[in-house]
Order: C-alpha cells, then structure tokens, then sequence
C-alpha cells in the first residue's frame, strides 16, 4: 500500500532568526556588545549593505578569521538586488524557463539532462512527449516511462517541486521514490497538477561519476560555478559544491543535512565543508554516509567541469551573472539549471574567506552602478527638456490665439 505522507515541497525552510543566541555567541568570543552593534551598522551602511542576519549568517563577528577589510568585502541581499536594477538583463526570467534554456543550450550542442515529457495544457518541449493532460500524466507514468525519473517544475526554483522517482510498480499501481517511499500514481499525478500551469518535467535521472559515487553514494551532485561576465569577457570566480547528505531530494543547501563546500576555482581542491541544520550550519569533516574526509579532497575531473561551463558562459555572453549548477556523471559533466542572475551570493560566499565585493566584481558593481546614475540624471534631462519644448509649444499657441482674438473684423457693404 503506497505512502500517504509523500508531498511535492511548495517553500523552502530557512532558520528563524535567533539573534539572541548570535548575540551571545558574538560576545562569547570576545566580541563587545557596543563594538557589535557599531560594525552591523557600519556593514549595513557599507559597500555590501549586508543586514544584520547576513552579518551572523557569515559570522562576520569573529575577528580572528575575518579583518575589518574583510568584511567590507561581503555582498548582502540588497546590494545584489540593485545590481540587478542597475543591469536590467531578461537573463533571469529566461533562465527560470527551462524549456527555453534547453532549447538554447542544446543548440550549442552542450550536454543537458534528457526530458522525456512535460506536462502543460497548450505547450510543448524539444523532443518530449507532451502531456496536455492529467489523463496524459497517468498514461505516460504507466505505460510510456523510461525510469529511473527526476522530476521538476519547469519555472522552479530552490528543488521545491522534485521528485527522484525509482521504479513503478504496475501490480501497486505505484511509483517507488529513491528513498524507499512509494507513492500512487493518482496521487502523483494530482500533486504534479499543482505546477501544471507553468509546466512539469520528467527528466531521464543521471547517474553519478564513479568517484562521485564513492564520495556522496548513488547521488547526483552539483557545483554552483559562479561566471562573471565584463568588459574582458568571462571569468569563473566561484564554484560552492552542493553535497547532497543522508535522506534529502536534492542537493540544495536549504534542506537540512545537506552540506556546502567551497571548491578553489583554480585547482579544485576543496576548502571549508558547512552542512546545513535546523539552526543555521556547522562545520564537517566528512561525508555522513560515505565517511569521506573532505580534508585534503580535490573534486574529480576538475577541469572539464570549467571547460563545461565556459562553454556555456560563451553561449549567454549577455548574462553578466551566471551561476551555473553542473554535475559530474558517468557521462561526464553536464549543465543542469542556470541562475540568470547569479544565484543566491550565499553560495559564492559562505565557505569563503572573503565576499564578492572586490577585484573584478568589485570593479563591474561599481561601474553598473556609476552606469545607473548616469541613466537616471539622462533620463531627467531628457524629460526635462521635453518639458520645457511642451510649455514653449503651449506659449507660442497661446499667443497666436490671442493675436487671432485681436485682430479687428473687416464689414463689407453693399
């Protein structure tokens, strides 16, 4: 008999904000009560405008890791939404629209999971079975599926939506999910309509690298490569590796027990390991399930995953904030989602010594910004001089009525 607590997630699940207890572990390393107050509000006011939550999240009030220099150099929520105004690009709309992307991508012939189908009313996807209807989903789910499938929203964001289905049981009449659930295909189909009017993917499910395997089991996970794009072209200045841990869907960092690594760019050696609680993160030293000791671990076939995700950076060379995610397989690498606007800079920052806020980043902020203001103070001349070129025009109408009203009438006689 299949599961009843099987659910498609519709939000993500972020910590409260305990800032009584940060405050006390603030203060329980030496940190002054007056002296934490005057730094949030100096970053707040700073070049990264971080709030108060984001100055505890980076733990931005141990002094021994991080300078006051340092911690300038932190991008807060904020900052990154005005950079976005200020660059105005339909990257990230685009990119939230997984069929136009894969269109995009597999015309630059890049690898990409395999869609099988999508369910939507009226539209369709490049070589995959459409599915118009509720009736279309239970069909292709038991009679057309080539399983093991992931699924997922086609608009989605954060893994909310997914699925990881193993197997379908015909004489159950039931869907077997990765972690041992089962769940009926009724019920799978009724929850999949929820995302129906943007669309629903069932994708072929990957499968991991070998040396992956080893380290996280029989799990795909990706690295977060954050690409920026200037004026000398693109530049790979981040990647975070998303771990996936014991029982999650996904590999999202927002899911308890799934952890997050800083990867050095250069060399793919992995850095500092945080997994993510019900409280906030902690550091780890190894897999939960594996044993593996990130200590010392370089992530496998490194180099072909940046020369992957160059290719794609030169295939969207408009989108100046790219936050590819991309999986290692038995296939080699392959590009599973694009953030059109970079992605959340948490994961560029959070297992990192520094923030964004410098260096060619710092750089390309700085003149979006400068670029921005130029724009606004343009815009008010221009609407300015329209302004007065439409009370010259209203003036000069003005005075040929009254000329007119002056003039005086001519009467002809007999």
């Amino acid at each position: 008999m299949a599961n009843t607590d099987f659910a498609l997630d519709q939000k993500t699940e972020t910590p409260g904000l305990e800032y009584l207890r940060w405050m006390q572990e603030a203060t329980a390393q030496g940190k002054g009560l007056g002296g934490l107050v005057r730094e949030i509000a100096g970053l707040m006011w700073g070049p990264g405008k971080l709030q108060p939550n984001e100055y505890f999240m980076y733990k931005l009030y141990d002094d021994q890791r991080y300078g006051a220099d340092v911690k300038k150099t932190f991008l807060g929520a904020q900052r990154h939404h005005e950079l976005l105004a200020a660059l105005d690009m339909p990257w990230p709309k685009i990119a939230n629209d997984k069929p136009t992307l894969t269109a995009l991508l597999r015309g630059h012939e890049l690898p990409i999971p395999e869609t099988q189908a999508m369910r939507h009313a009226a539209r369709t996807f490049p070589g995959a079975k459409p599915l118009f209807s509720r009736e279309d989903v239970l069909r292709f789910l038991r009679e057309e599926a080539d399983y093991p499938l992931f699924t997922k929203p086609t608009a989605g964001a954060c893994s909310l939506g997914v699925a990881n289905i193993e197997s379908y049981d015909a004489d159950a009449d039931c869907l077997l999910t990765s972690d041992g659930r089962q769940v009926s295909v009724e019920d799978f189909a009724d929850q999949a309509e929820q995302f129906a009017a943007d669309g629903y993917l069932f994708q072929s499910r990957l499968t991991p690298h070998p040396q992956m395997a080893d380290i996280v089991g029989n799990r795909i996970s990706t690295v977060r490569m954050f690409v920026l794009v200037d004026e000398q072209g693109p530049v790979l200045l981040r990647a975070a590796w998303k771990i996936p841990g014991a029982e999650t869907v996904a590999d999202n960092f927002w899911r308890a027990g799934n952890m997050l690594g800083g990867v050095d760019v250069e060399t793919g050696d992995v850095t500092r390991v945080l997994m993510r609680t019900a409280e906030g993160t902690e550091p780890v030293e190894e897999h939960p399930v594996t044993g593996t000791k990130f200590d010392g671990l370089t992530f496998p076939e490194w180099d072909a995953m940046k020369d992957l995700v160059m290719r794609g950076a030169a295939a969207v060379p408009s989108c100046h904030l790219q936050g590819w995610d991309v999986a290692l397989t038995d296939q080699g690498p392959v590009l599973i989602e694009l953030e059109g606007d970079g992605g959340d800079s948490i994961m560029e920052q959070l297992c990192f010594d520094t923030g964004l806020l410098q260096g060619r980043y710092l750089d390309f902020l700085n003149k979006a910004m400068l670029q921005r203001k130029e724009n606004a103070k343009s815009a008010k001349r221009r609407s300015r001089k329209k302004l007065w070129a439409n009370l010259s025009q209203l003036n000069m109408n003005a005075q040929r009525s009254g000329d007119t009203e002056s003039e005086p009438t001519t009467t002809h006689s007999a």
